[in-house]
């Protein structure tokens, strides 16, 4: 996440508890300001506002962060 918009996602025990086809979606569909889960209260668009990133970028970038987080 960026500062100040958001948790951090390498460190975030959300992130941790989901298998990474699990965080693939979450990420795909995003979490809006309304989802009761949104803790935030900062929107988090779908593939973070980026929809040009293909299901491959996405994946990348989740396989970058479940690295991070070991």
């Amino acid at each position: 996440g960026l500062p100040g918009l958001g948790l951090d996602l390498i460190a975030s025990e959300f992130v941790g508890s989901l298998s990474d086809e699990e965080l693939v979606d979450f990420v795909v569909v995003g979490r809006p300001l309304w989802d009761p889960a949104n803790t935030t209260g900062v929107d988090m668009p779908p593939k973070g506002g980026n929809m040009k990133l293909s299901d491959d970028e996405v994946k990348a970038a989740v396989a970058y962060m479940a690295e991070k987080s070991k």
